[in-house]
């Protein structure tokens, strides 16, 4: 048996990240920016500082580079000086605690509609679209049906990558931000490129292994060569099955990815765990999961997937893990080496000192899924700290 808190506890050092324990929280959509403009809302600064501990790191929820990109309704943005500005004052927050914040750069590319791109067909790296409606979540719930994507010219792609790095430089330079998270997961745009079940293209950006990972290690590289490698990051879900990603070779693709990632000493690459794509029903898409045989082809019925075979290519890159971890099952990944860190979600949203609860072995006040992605302060702020509940219990 591990002990936990003293796991968790533990202080992680590297070139970019001076942290006094191992907990993370993880990227969080919450729907409550506006919804013409991109910027936060006013309460954020409340909501992230509330989360922050001295020597914590903080990614925020995914943050839009440019209006194509956007994906759902009231998702904060990341491309005008206006956006970076509003943003300084929610980093100042969670600086003022001592916590280190990164934010996620997000592009959502195919999942998206006409609705949230301004009328545009959604990018992607072919035409072919998601089946079904797109959830739209919000007070609402609404859907819309998915349409066919636009295949990205080689100008398209210059553009994105221009996106993010413009984002990039925004983050840092005027919002203050730490560092950023590529979002390279969830079939968003980046990994629409990645998987060939749905990247079919022949030219440069197609065919082969290397020339779908192309795309997303430009992205990296621009984002590079505007704030830094130190301040670069990015997220990988390397067995997602949620819409459509179904490589017909995971472990060689994201081995690869791997391999180009620790040349480039990111801060941190953050991989999403297996058994939350494959094993859990508590995602946001849970309810359209659709698990068979062929959902995995490359992962043979015997094997237990792992994001080990791409941590023993990360040796010199800090991993953050992410995905259903319980106390005892994230300190065995930490003392065993898989994962240097966690990120935490949904937990962290009914109990904003997780970190203390988890240390302590506290019991965890349970999340309200129905107020994830509603515009209110219910299920957003409120949240008792632990002293705070138990002085409610005792009276």
């Amino acid at each position: 048996m591990v002990a936990t808190a003293h796991v968790l506890q533990q202080d992680f050092t590297s070139r970019s990240l001076k942290l006094s324990h191992r907990v993370v929280l993880a990227p969080m959509t919450r729907i409550r920016a506006s919804d013409t403009t991109g910027i936060p809302n006013s309460t954020a600064a409340a909501y992230y500082s509330q989360k922050t501990t001295s020597g914590g790191l903080l990614i925020s929820e995914g943050t839009v580079v440019h209006p194509r990109g956007k994906g759902f309704p009231r998702t904060p943005g990341l491309w005008t000086e206006e956006q970076a500005s509003a943003w300084k004052h929610i980093t100042d927050a969670v600086h003022a605690k001592g916590g280190t914040f990164f934010v996620q750069l997000w592009h959502v590319g195919r999942v998206s509609v006409p609705s949230q791109t301004g009328g545009l067909a959604p990018l992607s790296s072919t035409t072919t679209h998601l089946p079904g409606q797109h959830l739209l979540f919000g007070d609402d719930n609404g859907t819309e049906p998915y349409v066919p994507s636009h295949a990205m010219t080689t100008q398209d792609i210059k553009n994105v990558i221009a996106q993010f790095s413009h984002a990039a430089r925004l983050a840092v330079e005027v919002a203050g931000f730490d560092g950023v998270e590529i979002h390279g997961a969830n079939s968003y745009l980046l990994d629409s490129f990645t998987h060939d079940n749905i990247n079919t293209r022949t030219d440069e950006y197609g065919g082969s292994i290397e020339g779908r990972l192309k795309f997303a290690l430009e992205v990296v590289d621009g984002v590079i060569d505007a704030i830094g490698s130190d301040k670069t990051a990015i997220r990988l879900a390397p067995y997602h099955i949620l819409q459509e990603t179904r490589d017909s070779d995971r472990i060689a693709t994201f081995c690869k990815l791997s391999t180009e990632l620790e040349a480039r000493r990111l801060a941190y690459v953050h991989i999403v765990e297996p058994r939350y794509d494959q094993l859990s029903n508590e995602g946001a898409f849970s309810g359209n999961i659709q698990r068979t045989t062929t959902d995995s082809p490359s992962i043979k019925e015997t094997e237990t997937p792992t994001i080990w075979p791409f941590r023993h290519i990360l040796k010199a890159t800090p991993v953050i893990g992410a995905g259903g971890y319980d106390s005892e099952s994230v300190a065995q990944a930490i003392h065993k080496g898989r994962i240097d860190m966690a990120a935490f979600g949904r937990h962290f949203t009914s109990n904003p000192d997780l970190p203390r609860r988890l240390f302590n072995g506290y019991p965890l006040a349970k999340y309200h899924r129905p107020t994830f992605y509603t515009s209110g302060l219910e299920g957003y702020l409120g949240w008792p700290r632990w002293e705070q509940a138990n002085v409610e219990i005792d009276k």
